[in-house]
């Protein structure tokens, strides 16, 4: 390492020089480089001092840009808190005041604002529980999601109840629904609403898909706090087709769903106004059947083309199916089957009785066992919900109530099986499926 010169030697340096010694002399007895000893005394005899003048960069980001910019660059994120790095380096481009002046890059910006937590984008909280496992096939699994924030010329709020098969990149329904409002929001739809909705997806597209995805809206997947099946759950159970669930917080398990919305929006409703709902439900029906037979879609697997023509599976059913066929169709053993699995824990009330399936399906398990936590199963055999002790002793049997096929199907008993059944179906038809 080189020796460091102090100001004492730097000013003997110069007035040695003065007296007629060489650099060469100097630097050989005083252990310096002739280029040390040449720069001392030629900045002395310029005016300058012996002291060494170390020059810094501006310390934090962006401290190499003049100070000018970096007060822009806040300002316009104080002014447009959700302007983005790329939108605020279109800014300081326009800016007049920094014409001329080195601007930073995006990434630069986004660091910078990085240093303020008020900045930072807020993640969401880690995700609980597991992804499902992604579709393989088409027709496999429909995401089920709604769209709500929509309304009519008058005002009059509407949600829409869109499916997408994220293995055939096509819409497979979309519904408009006058959702009117209830304290501060629209109110959820119903799980008759989305049945009628489910009904006409299998009849438009003839089949039965065998998984349907929502999220945990308490409408289909029931209260998050009560392991009991929602009816939509049993009613799905009932067809064969498992419900599945997303992760609580976690959008991104239903990605494909969200982006559709957003493609069905743009394409059918931004931008027009309705003034019914039948008006924006016949936009509705035109979009699908554009974005699925006719536009080139910009989805990974149909290279440009349109979803029915990069997939054509999407046309033949997996499970064929039919309206008239749906109570024919329904198996109650498979609901309890799977009601059969689960083991829910009560707390019995004063007057000795519990609540399982909804507050207003009550089963009296005795007023001698009031304050005491019970144990509940469903017996398959005689369709009844067992009650046990803290010991596993039986306390008592009561027949299930809200589990008749009529009050999951809606459509009465199965000696109706075979007759038909009024769906609201979409305007258009699909050709060449044959069941």
């Amino acid at each position: 390492m080189a020796k460091r010169t102090t100001p004492q030697q730097r000013r003997s340096f110069y007035e040695r020089h003065l007296r007629g010694e060489t650099y060469q002399a100097i630097a050989d007895s005083e252990e310096v480089s002739k280029g040390c000893v040449r720069y001392w005394c030629r900045h002395q005899r310029d005016g300058g001092s012996c002291q060494t003048a170390y020059h810094r960069q501006e310390a934090g980001l962006l401290g190499r840009f003049d100070p000018l910019v970096r007060y822009v660059v806040l300002r316009l994120r104080l002014e447009h808190p959700r302007w983005g790095p790329d939108r605020i380096l279109a800014g300081l481009k326009k800016r007049l005041s920094l014409r001329g002046k080195r601007l930073p890059s995006r990434a630069s910006i986004g660091r910078y604002f990085h240093q303020w937590p008020r900045f930072r984008r807020q993640s969401n909280p880690a995700a609980k529980g597991k992804r499902p496992n992604q579709p393989a096939e088409v027709h496999q699994r429909w995401q089920l999601d709604f769209r709500q924030g929509l309304s009519l010329a008058n005002g009059t709020p509407i949600t829409l109840c869109n499916l997408r098969d994220p293995v055939g990149e096509a819409g497979i329904g979309s519904f408009a629904h006058v959702t009117e409002l209830v304290g501060k929001g629209p109110r959820h739809l119903t799980f008759p609403e989305v049945r009628t909705d489910l009904r006409a997806c299998f009849a438009r597209w003839n089949t039965l898909p065998e998984e349907i995805q929502t999220d945990n809206v308490t409408e289909l997947a029931g209260k998050p706090q009560d392991t009991f099946p929602s009816p939509f759950t049993l009613w799905l159970k009932g067809l064969g087709i498992d419900h599945l669930l997303t992760r609580p917080g976690c959008p991104t398990d239903n990605a494909e769903g969200e982006r559709f919305h957003r493609t069905l929006v743009d394409y059918a409703i931004f931008g027009s106004e309705f003034d019914d709902q039948e008006g924006m439900q016949k936009a509705l029906d035109q979009a699908l059947d554009e974005l699925n037979f006719e536009l080139s879609s910009r989805a990974k697997g149909c290279g440009g083309r349109p979803p029915v023509e990069a997939h054509p599976e999407l046309l033949q059913p997996r499970r064929p199916f039919k309206p008239e066929w749906e109570l024919a169709y329904f198996d109650l053993g498979r609901v309890d089957a799977y009601l059969s699995t689960f083991t829910w824990e009560r707390l019995v009330s004063k007057t000795g009785q519990i609540t399982l399936g909804g507050r207003h399906k009550r089963y009296t398990v005795g007023r001698s066992h009031a304050g005491q936590t019970v144990w509940v199963k469903f017996d398959p055999q005689d369709r009844h919900f067992v009650f046990y002790d803290a010991d596993e002793r039986e306390l008592g049997r009561r027949p299930a109530h809200g589990l008749e096929i009529e009050d999951l199907t809606g459509l009465g008993d199965k000696s109706n099986a075979l007759g038909p059944q009024q769906l609201r179906l979409p305007l258009f038809e699909l050709e060449g499926v044959n069941c």
